[in-house]
Order: C-alpha cells, then structure tokens, then sequence
C-alpha cells in the first residue's frame, strides 16, 4: 500500500491530500480528527480522475477541515499541574500532584481524583515531563489490560483471532487491522467510555471477515454493537479531547 501527497486549490485555499492507493474498486475520502485530507483509490485510476473527484468533493472537504480546524483551536495545552482535568474511560478526575523523596513516578486513582507522585525538586519543564509520562505510562498499561478483554470477549463471538495486537501511539487511527490479521489500537482510547473502546475492537475484529467498509461489514458491526454510531459520533465531537 503505496501513498502520495497532492495538492489542489478549493475555494482559494491550497488543500492537502494524501492518495494511498489499494486493491479497492471505488474511490473513498476521510478526514481525520487533525483536518488531514486522505483519498483510498483503486490500483489503476489515474492523478488527473483522483484530482477531479477531489474537486468534486470540495464542498465538503472544506466543511470537515475546517470543523477539524475549528475544534482544535479550542484545545487548550495542557499545564500538568494539580486541578486541571483528565479522563479516564470517558469520566473526568481531577489531578493533583504529590511530591515524594524518592522513587519512581507512579499514578493512583482515587474516586474523581488521578494523584501523581513525583520526585520532589523538579520543576519547569522537566516536573512537566515527569507528570506526563507516568500519566502516559499508567494509561498505557491500563488500556493494555482493557483491550487484551475487550478482544477476548470479541473474538469469541465473532470467531475470529487476530494473530497480534498491538497498543500504538498513533496520532491520526484509532485503530487498524492489516491483511495479515494484526491489529492496531491507540492507547488513548483508554480515555473514552467502554461502549467506545467496545467499538473500536469490534470494528478491527471485523475487518478480520471483512477488509472493506461495505453494506455487509456494518451489517457485520451492527450485529454485536448496534449502537455503533453513537460511538462514532462520540469520537468525532471529543477525539480532539483524547490528547496529553
């Protein structure tokens, strides 16, 4: 699977897109959570048709980027300091920061509360950086743990099995599944309610019956999750949320 980046003009702007070519038979547009542009075309088709059918869908390109635009100019950087909010499996706790002697960084939730225990006398950016990664550490290993049942569960009643799973710092996917049958998932996924993380494993586990997004594969998803698109929905309203 080959890609390629373009560029075209719509409404006076010059719009980014990437082409990755497969062994599809139509032609599929997405943009992502971060306003990126990228066109799924078959083996065969031509630069100047993709171009076309780009310009085509110019209309609503420019819809989605700039509502992908629009939500992340509202996300404010995070300071890691007590009282600033963080989710966990789509509930908000609060963080408060502990200073300890020694040791290394570790997390504890606690009701609404995420305390982080770091070594005292950091500060500035390395106090930042220490709070982040126990952060990212302790939802990596939680997510690790909830997606290793989530696809135990899923598997069973879809009878497949992927041949590996593997948790990703992935910036633009939630998750993937590859011919091979390996499968991909974002750790801060974790941060998402279960019915969320739920969907995401179901999509990639079918993908494992059916590797395309045809009538039959949401058929397929809909047949475990019927709400599934309540699930989207909430990705695409908070995704831009799901970040440290």
């Amino acid at each position: 699977m080959k890609s390629k980046k373009y560029f075209v003009e719509i409404e006076d702007n010059k719009v980014a897109y990437t082409v990755v070519k497969t062994r599809r038979k139509t032609i599929g547009i997405t943009v992502d959570m971060n306003g990126e542009v990228k066109v799924s075309a078959p083996l065969r088709i031509s630069e100047k048709q993709i171009r076309e059918i780009v310009q085509e869908k110019a209309g609503w390109i420019i819809k989605k980027v700039n509502e992908a635009i629009e939500r992340n100019s509202n996300i404010v950087p995070r300071q890691f300091v007590s009282g600033e909010k963080f989710l966990y499996l789509g509930e908000e706790y609060t963080l408060e920061v502990v200073e300890k002697d020694s040791g290394k960084a570790k997390v504890l939730m606690q009701e609404d509360t995420m305390t982080v225990y770091i070594s005292r006398g950091l500060s500035g950016e390395s106090r930042k950086q220490a709070i982040k990664e126990a952060i990212m550490k302790w939802y990596r290993q939680r997510f690790a743990e909830v997606a290793k049942e989530r696809i135990d569960k899923y598997s069973l009643q879809l009878k497949v099995a992927p041949c590996r799973v593997m948790i990703k710092n992935q910036k633009t996917r939630w998750g993937s599944c590859s011919k091979k049958g390996n499968i991909n998932l974002n750790w801060r996924l974790i941060m998402t309610p279960l019915h969320v993380i739920d969907y995401v494993v179901v999509h990639e586990l079918c993908h494992l019956k059916v590797m395309n997004h045809s009538k039959d594969f949401w058929s397929l998803v809909e047949s475990i999750q019927p709400n599934y698109s309540e699930c989207r929905k909430w990705l695409k309203v908070n995704g831009s949320r799901l970040g440290l």
